[in-house]
Order: C-alpha cells, then structure tokens, then sequence
C-alpha cells in the first residue's frame, strides 16, 4: 500500500462523517491557499523573488488535491466481499436524509477517485520507493490519452508528501515538474532546483546548475522525480540530460508521464533501456467502463439506480450496450470527461429534486457542457489529466 491514505468504500463508511472531512480539508485548504496569495502579492521584481513566486505557483497547485485528502477508494475485491446490494443499501439509508446542499457538497469526492487501475500504478510506486531502499533504481513511463487522470494522480500523490523545512535544510521527498521545451537543458534543471525550494543564479552555466540539482537531492532526501507531459522535450540533447540526472541522482526514480511516453524513448536505446517499465492507463470501453458505472452508482448521492441495467451489460457479451455504450460515445472513455459529465449531471438532478440520473439528462447535461465553458469551482473541481 501506498504511504498516501485513502478511505477504502465499504459499510465502515458514515456519509455524514465524510462530509465534515470534506469540509474541513476544503477550510484547511482555503486558509493555506488564501495565505499563499497574500505571500505571493509581497513579492517584488527581483530575480529571487520571481522565483520564490513560481515556487508559491506550484505549491498552490500541489495544494489544490488536499481538498480531498483522503480518496475514496473503489476496490472490487472489498466491494465483492461486502456485497453490491448491501452496501448500496447502507448509502442509499445515508443519502436519503442529506439536503440538497449536503448532496451537491458530496460531489467534491469526484474531485479524485482512487479506481483499480490508479491502485495499481499508486501500488507500483511504493515498491519503487522500497526498491531504493536496497540501493535498487527503478524508471517509470506513465501513458495514457489525454484526460485519464495522469496528472491529477501525481499532483494528488505529491501533495501527500508536501516540503518541509527542518533546522538545516528542506525535506523535499517528491519533485514533480512539467517538463519544458526547447532545446537547452537549463529550464530543465531550473524548475527541479525551483521545486526542491532552492534558487538558482541568471549567470549559471548548464554544469553549475547540475551541481546544484545534485547537492540539492542529497540534503533535502529527494525520494522520488516526476517529469510530466515529458514528451515537450524532444532535443536529443536535453533528453541525454535526464539520462545524466539518473545516473547521478543516488537510485532516485524518475517517473515520466505523458501520452504516448514510449515514444520519447523510442529513438536512443540507452534511455529506453533505464525507462523499460510503462503502464498505460486506457480508456474506459465495454465491461471495463460498465464496472466503473457500476461502482460510480455506489457514490452517487440518490436514493433511487441511476443506472439499473448495469449489471445486465456487465453480464452481456460484449457489455457496450444500453446506457453505458451512451457515455462512452459521449466521453470516448476518458475519466476526465466522464467525471465531468457525472457530476454536471448529478447538479442538475439534485438542484430539479430529481430522484437518480437518467439517459435523457446524461444527453442534455452533455449539449450543455459542449456549448458552454464549464466552471470548474472550488466546490467541486474536476478528476483531468
């Protein structure tokens, strides 16, 4: 299991428990963030302080997944265990005595949901850090098409494991950067300086800066490196520089996300020799994304299905009918797409008193969402990436 905690979806679970969690991870996260954007007008012109603002920048964004701090974990095995009647039962019992406010505030636990297929890369992880342990480096590529939720995992996962700054130096245990473009290798080595809460010097040449990068995982116990969106860089050159941060980074792991990462090495054998582990998160089709609904239905805050034939697509041939082959040709399986539309849909039912969701609404809300920019709000953001 990972370090980062989640809250796994079984009988144990109290609605209204739940929902003063999320309200006191929201109010700790909106003291945090407003008093980061206070510190982040001081700032002045200088060089060090621009930095110090791009450093701010990335912490709020790190930030911003601690309004659901701890997940809510869909595990089949535990799901099979309990029974899918009975615990829908038990949060059926639950949601019929929520308000309307309540149910549209339990929508924010689709900001994040740690699905089976997350489970399983967040599991890869671990052992990454545990194979470090024993002096044992281990690269990841992480693929899969655009909204499956890469990135707003590892923005959840890093803001699990936060800097902090002891009596001699900061303890920076993950470093997640986007990568940049371009075809030097300094904008590079400057954002991972940025992110372990160092500061770099406008004169330093490509060496200094990697001198520093190395010195600055050693003191502040840098565990693991995360290089999103990793195929903007595509000078031969720059990439020859990740490899040499891997060579000298003591066996950290560095995971490279993307959508197609086994591209970015597919042209230098060396790098694709030390990046040989890819788990791809694909789209959600047939009986895959039928058990998906079907567990999204537990989650859904009514008391009545919204999607009542699920379990007869799941035992059908091919399972691409009905309701479910709807969605999929609404949100071509993406998890962003598809988490987008639920809770867009569940609004809509909740605010019109509207006992579950059905086709008719799942269309409209889809139009709607199409023809208008949806605002992403504090309450309830979405699962992108």
């Amino acid at each position: 299991m990972s370090n980062a905690q989640v809250t796994v979806l079984d009988t144990s679970i109290i609605v209204r428990q739940r929902l003063e969690e999320l309200h006191e991870w929201y109010e700790d996260w909106k003291r945090v963030d407003n008093e980061l954007a206070r510190r982040a007008k001081k700032l002045e012109t200088t060089p060090i302080d621009i930095q110090k603002g791009a450093q701010i920048g990335n912490l709020r964004k790190r930030l911003l997944l601690q309004q659901v701090k701890r997940p809510l974990e869909i595990d089949p095995e535990v799901v099979r265990a309990v029974g899918y009647p009975a615990l829908r039962q038990h949060l059926v019992e639950q949601f019929a005595r929520l308000t309307k406010e309540e149910r549209l505030f339990w929508l924010r636990n689709f900001m994040f949901i740690m699905t089976p297929d997350i489970r399983q890369f967040d599991d890869k992880i671990t052992r990454l850090r545990e194979y470090r342990s024993f002096g044992q480096q281990r690269n990841v590529l992480l693929g899969g098409e655009s909204g499956m939720g890469k990135t707003t995992y590892l923005d959840w996962f890093t803001s699990n494991f936060l800097p902090t700054i002891e009596t001699t130096r900061n303890h920076v245990p993950i470093i997640k950067i986007d990568a940049p473009e371009g075809h030097s290798p300094r904008p590079l080595f400057q954002r991972i300086i940025l992110a372990c809460g160092m500061n770099y010097l406008q004169r330093d040449k490509e060496e200094d800066l990697l001198q520093k990068l190395s010195t600055f995982f050693q003191q502040c116990g840098v565990e693991v490196v995360i290089i999103d969106e990793v195929e903007h860089i595509k000078s031969y050159g720059v990439r020859r520089r990740v490899l040499e941060i891997s060579n000298m980074t003591y066996g950290v792991p560095i995971i490279c996300a993307s959508c197609q990462p086994h591209l970015w090495v597919a042209s230098d054998p060396e790098i694709a020799g030390r990046w040989n582990d890819y788990v791809r998160l694909e789209q959600y089709a047939g009986k895959r994304l039928v058990q998906l609904l079907v567990f999204i239905n537990l989650l859904l805050p009514f008391t009545e299905e919204s999607f009542p034939h699920l379990h007869e697509e799941l035992a059908s041939p091919k399972g691409q009918g009905g309701i479910a082959g709807l969605i999929r040709k609404l949100t071509k399986g993406t998890v962003r797409d598809l988490m987008l539309l639920i809770r867009e849909a569940s609004k809509d039912a909740i605010m019109n008193d509207l006992p579950c969701l059905n086709a008719q609404l799942l269309e409209r809300t889809w139009k709607s969402i199409q023809t208008r920019p949806v605002k992403h709000t504090e309450s309830v953001p979405t699962q992108d990436g």
